[in-house]
C-alpha cells in the first residue's frame, strides 16, 4: 500500500479532493445529485481525473449499483477476473456501462483518464438505461448500445461544458428526463428489493417471495428483468459487500467476528465469496488497498 498525501476543500456543495502518491495522482470532485433523484443515484456525481503509473489496474467488485461511466478521456481497457485469479481477454471500451455481475472485473485506463463516474441504484438503473437489465448482466457495455444518440450526445455536452458545476447540472436534467419518461419498478421487484436490502442480504428466498404473495420462480424472473440478477445472488452481494465494508473500516484482525455479523457460516465461507467475486483473498484484498478510498489495486 502506497502513502501520499491528499487535500479536501468545499465550495458551493462541490466537493474536491486531491490525491498524490507514488502509484497515482488524481482529482475527485463529487457533488451530491438534485434531492428528487437521490432514489436514483447512489451517493454523488464524480468528476475523475488521474494520472496513473504504468500498468495500474482496479480490482471492480460485485456491487449493488450500476456504474454509468462518462468518459472525456482516452479508453479504458476491462477485463474479467475469475475465481482463480485468471484474467480473461482485454477489451477497450470509452463511456461504458457495467451490469450487475457475480465476478470481478479489472479496469485501468490507456492513459490520462477524465471520466464522470454516476452510479445508478437498482430503482434507477432500469428507468434511466431503459433496457432490461438481464441484458447488462455480467456484461460492460458501451453507453451508445444503451442510451442510443442520447448517450452520444450526453458525453459531447459534458465535454463541452463550461466546468463541473456545469457537467452536474447536465446530469440532474438527463437524469430527470428519463426517470419521467420512464414506468417505476413493478411492486414486486420494488417490494422485495427493499427487504432484501435493509436486511443486508440476509432474508431467505422463500420469505421474500412470500412477503410479495408470488412464486420463487416469478420473483427470480422479477429480479432478473428488473434489477439484473436472482434475489440468491443479489443477497449473497450484499453480504460480500457489508463484509468488504467492514474489512476497510480495519476489521481484518477479526475475520471470524465479521464472517459471522455478515451471515456467513463460518471463515471458511467468507473466503469463498471472496474467491468468486474478487478473486482474491480477503488478506490480498485489503493488502492492495489504495489509499485515501482509491479503491484496490490489482496487483
Amino acid at each position: 500500500m502506497s502513502v501520499g498525501s491528499t487535500a479536501t476543500a468545499a465550495t458551493n456543495d462541490i466537493r474536491t479532493t486531491r490525491h498524490r502518491s507514488e502509484r497515482c495522482a488524481w482529482e475527485s470532485v463529487s457533488r451530491d445529485p438534485d434531492a428528487q433523484l437521490r432514489a436514483y443515484v447512489h451517493g454523488a456525481y464524480q468528476g475523475w481525473t488521474e494520472t496513473a503509473a504504468d500498468g495500474l489496474r482496479r480490482r471492480e467488485v460485485p456491487v449493488t449499483r450500476i456504474p454509468l461511466i462518462l468518459n472525456l478521456g482516452p479508453d479504458f481497457v476491462v477485463s474479467p477476473l475469475d475465481a482463480a485469479g485468471r484474467t480473461g481477454a482485454e477489451r477497450r471500451v470509452g463511456s461504458f456501462v457495467a451490469g450487475l455481475g457475480d465476478a470481478c472485473t479489472l479496469v485501468g485506463a490507456t492513459g490520462p483518464s477524465r471520466c464522470i463516474q454516476v452510479d445508478l441504484t437498482l430503482a434507477g438503473a432500469r428507468r434511466v438505461l431503459g433496457v432490461p437489465m438481464d441484458e447488462l448482466a455480467n456484461r460492460v457495455v458501451e453507453v451508445e448500445d444503451v442510451l442510443g444518440p442520447a448517450g452520444r450526445r450526453l458525453v459531447q455536452r459534458l465535454g463541452d461544458a463550461a466546468g463541473w458545476a456545469d457537467r452536474f447540472r447536465l446530469l440532474d436534467a438527463f437524469i430527470a428526463r428519463r426517470v419521467e419518461r420512464a414506468p417505476p419498478l413493478p411492486t414486486v421487484a420494488a417490494r422485495a428489493w427493499r427487504r432484501l436490502e435493509a436486511g443486508a442480504g440476509r432474508v431467505d428466498v422463500a420469505a421474500l417471495a412470500a412477503d410479495a404473495g408470488c412464486s420463487r420462480k416469478h420473483l427470480a424472473q422479477q429480479f432478473r428483468e428488473h434489477l439484473g440478477l436472482p434475489p440468491k445472488t443479489l443477497a449473497r452481494i450484499l453480504r460480500f459487500n457489508r463484509a468488504v465494508d467492514l474489512l476497510r473500516s480495519g476489521g481484518a484482525a477479526r475475520w471470524t467476528e465479521i464472517a459471522l455479523a455478515c451471515g456467513y457460516y463460518d471463515q471458511a465461507h467468507l473466503n469463498r465469496d471472496f474467491r468468486q467475486f474478487a478473486g482474491t483473498t480477503p488478506g490480498a484484498f485489503i493488502a492492495h488497498l489504495l489509499p485515501d478510498g482509491g479503491g484496490v489495486a490489482a496487483d
